[in-house]
């Protein structure tokens, strides 16, 4: 039954009751929960499987990172920061205390992927070999600019997401002086 745009509900015995005003804010947090997981997943996925590449053929990967146009002295160390940060972003997308840490750290890295994918694509160095592992390699780099760019795309939205849900839930919870906490719930007028 619907009166002036607000839907009632009947519990059967024919009283009525107006449906809870935070049902669209709990289908809001539903859909960020869902969004978010999907971010993670993809996440997660993509760094794992770069990350593993990385180490377990890690000459193939320092040889290539040595024809990138970088500075000689910072191909030995992006050998091996690059896979740690990757599985070290893996790590802590999975705690979910750290999940934010993580979306912010893999946001980062997406960008700065993305950034060099199109400097490639553009050929503002010329030809460049892609450094990425097994599973990019036969990508062109405007396919790469453009595979990373809708990652970072996709992560970007589960960051805010994820900082929004934590503000939210820091909310609720009251730390009490004797290091207790106390759950409130919000009052919608």
């Amino acid at each position: 039954m619907k009166q002036r745009g607000k839907y009632r509900q009947n519990d059967g015995i024919g009283a009525e009751t107006r449906a809870p005003k935070n049902t669209r804010r709990n289908r809001w947090e539903t859909f960020m929960e869902v969004y978010i997981l999907f971010a993670l997943v993809m996440l997660i996925l993509l760094f794992f499987v770069t990350g593993l590449g990385k180490m377990f053929s890690h000459s193939v990967f320092v040889s290539q990172l040595n024809r990138q146009p970088l500075p000689n002295w910072s191909t030995a160390i992006l050998g091996y920061l690059l896979p740690m940060l990757e599985l070290g972003t893996v790590a802590l997308l999975c705690i979910p205390k750290l999940r934010f840490w993580g979306l912010g750290l893999a946001i980062l890295l997406m960008t700065a992927y993305t950034v060099y994918a199109y400097l490639a694509f553009i050929e503002i160095y010329g030809y460049v070999p892609c450094a990425c592992g097994k599973v990019f390699e036969k990508m062109s780099w405007k396919q790469h600019f453009f595979f990373n760019l809708g990652i970072t795309l996709l992560g970007s939205p589960a960051f805010l997401m994820e900082y929004k849900l934590k503000r939210r839930l820091k909310k609720l919870c009251i730390v009490n002086s004797d290091g207790s906490s106390t759950k409130r719930t919000l009052v919608n007028n």
